[in-house]
């Protein structure tokens, strides 16, 4: 089996969104499709980015000529590849090189008529699942989106916070003076730059019994999240933002983390993912991966966990149509089951497909 033909389709949904305390950004996405010479394809994702389009042109121009009659089962060598050709002298970018990974292991799965978690190892076809809200809102509607997802069956939700010190604690306390049993986890985004800071929020989610807290501080601040770690009363969260076993060496070195998030599709692809965990495993350090954008992240960050020791996942709260499947991924209950079909098991919404893309 070669490679034949690489192709990259940028979506567009022509609404903006807002992550937490991040800014506005286009609801945007590029799918990054690999044909072979017996007509399977695989497809990958890149996440929401203000950088989609710089993406799309380094595939086009660069990443999919690499690629032609290559053998996709050879996809370790094609990330070696890639990694030293362009991540270490020519600035190329993680989403596309993850990318690059699940659309080898989608078009592996197919060709095998297996899943790939099943590919990777197998460990369970059941998770308890985390509901992710994705706004930085008030506490009244804090409140109402928390009852929500609690009558969905979730037992678990992890807030955005980031508004400052006061915003915050209103919010969280808003939360759990409601819900005095519920397991909740807060994420900040990075929208605090100083430990001091940092550490005033800690304080309150220990106060309120949070799970831990996420992304506290810019992610490149690793002696900072290393000090705050050192001084929390509670677990410090992070890594959806970091790719590739020497940085998550530099992170883990400097215990910046108690639990690490990386992503599939930012951290370098399956075999990334592994060599991560592991690291992370003898440590003694969580690895609970970040799982939020279009269906195709969600499955392929959850194929990754049904072949891992984590034993939470991320299960991000947005409009259904925001997958981008024909079948949707669904919690049911509280409970994220396996996806069992060949590859990573999901298929790009077509009518959605011919609407929104863009390029």
């Amino acid at each position: 089996m070669q490679i034949i033909e690489v192709k990259t389709h940028l979506i567009e949904l022509g609404v903006s969104v807002r992550i937490g305390s991040m800014p506005k950004f286009k609801n945007s996405g590029l799918y990054t499709q690999i044909i072979t010479d017996e007509g399977i394809d695989g497809w990958g994702l890149g996440h929401w980015s203000p950088s989609n389009a710089a993406q799309k042109k380094f595939v086009d121009d660069f990443i999919g000529k690499l690629l032609l009659k290559k053998d996709p089962f050879m996809a370790d060598a094609i990330y070696n590849e890639i990694y030293h050709n362009t991540n270490r002298i020519m600035y190329g970018m993680p989403q596309v090189t993850s990318a690059v990974q699940v659309a080898l292991w989608d078009i592996i799965g197919k060709a095998t008529k297996q899943p790939i978690y099943k590919l990777l190892g197998g460990r369970k076809n059941k998770v308890q699942a985390y509901a992710s809200l994705s706004s930085a809102i008030n506490p009244k509607a804090a409140v109402g989106a928390v009852q929500h997802v609690v009558e969905e069956g979730f037992k678990a939700v992890k807030l955005r916070i980031g508004q400052g010190v006061k915003k915050d604690e209103a919010l969280i306390k808003a939360v759990r003076d409601t819900f005095p049993d519920l397991e909740l986890m807060a994420d900040v985004n990075s929208g605090y730059t100083s430990v001091i800071e940092a550490l005033k929020v800690a304080k309150i989610c220990g106060k309120y019994g949070l799970t831990w807290l996420e992304e506290p501080l810019p992610s490149d601040n690793l002696n900072g999240l290393a000090r705050l770690r050192e001084l929390s009363p509670i677990p410090i969260a992070g890594g959806e933002n970091d790719m590739g076993i020497f940085r998550f060496e530099d992170i883990l070195s400097r215990g910046s983390y108690d639990i690490i998030q990386p992503d599939v599709t930012r951290s370098g692809g399956f075999l990334e993912l592994k060599k991560i965990d592991a690291m992370a495993e003898v440590k003694g350090i969580h690895c609970i991966p970040h799982i939020f954008g279009y269906g195709h992240v969600m499955a392929a960050n959850l194929h990754f966990i049904m072949a891992s020791r984590c034993e939470f996942c991320e299960f991000p709260i947005y409009p259904e149509d925001f997958q981008m499947l024909e079948e949707p991924i669904r919690a049911e209950k509280g409970i994220v089951s396996a996806l069992e079909k060949p590859g990573l098991g999901v298929e790009i919404s077509k009518d959605m497909f011919e609407i929104y893309k863009t390029a």
